[in-house]
């Protein structure tokens, strides 16, 4: 039976041999190994990098009159492979003009671009010396008293084993004339 099997064994081997030269036998062999070669990388690449690595960091925008700006960012965690890591959080006092600062009216929104399966996303406002003056909710709520106001926006990008926490500062200034409009308009 052992025999049997060595035979068959030898009449598939001498099926595959290649006729010719060796510049024939090399182009052929040379090219199935590049073959797989090729596709052993490609999936060494798609599997290795499943669930690997830092998730991507969305991208937080503010809109306001027709113009764009980037909050200020500050990483305060990263989650790798179950095990969380944090960083520094930034105090109000920190963060001083590095922060854009609009006038806040009917205009403004808040645009989010980016994957988060870990959470919705959290906003606390700050009065001008560093108090808080809203503590932390999930949906923006605009003061109801005119004045600058320092907003920080918590972000939490990717997935509920791979994220990152991000926080995004910007300042507001709350004027009478909107509070008055938004009192007509609820009126």
């Amino acid at each position: 039976m052992n025999l049997a099997i060595k035979e068959k064994l030898q009449k598939r081997l001498d099926s595959m041999k290649v006729e010719g030269d060796w510049r024939m036998k090399l182009a052929v062999y040379g090219g199935a190994l590049v073959m797989v070669g090729g596709i052993l990388l490609v999936m060494f690449l798609l599997l290795g990098q499943v669930g690997t690595g830092s998730p991507e960091v969305g991208t937080v925008t503010l809109k306001n009159q027709g113009q764009e700006y980037t909050p200020l960012a500050n990483q305060i965690y990263v989650t790798q492979q179950g095990e969380r890591q944090e960083s520094r959080r930034l105090v109000p006092s920190e963060v001083g003009e590095e922060a854009p600062s609009i006038v806040f009216d009917h205009s403004t929104s808040i645009l989010f671009a980016g994957r988060s399966d870990n959470g919705d996303f959290a906003f606390t406002i700050y009065d001008q010396e560093g108090r808080v003056y809203t503590e932390t909710t999930d949906s923006f709520l605009c003061p109801q008293e005119p004045g600058t106001y320092l907003v920080c926006e918590e972000c939490y990008w990717g997935t509920a084993r791979e994220n990152i926490g991000m926080e995004y500062y910007f300042w507001i200034e709350v004027t009478e004339e909107y509070l008055a409009s938004e009192q007509e308009g609820q009126a």
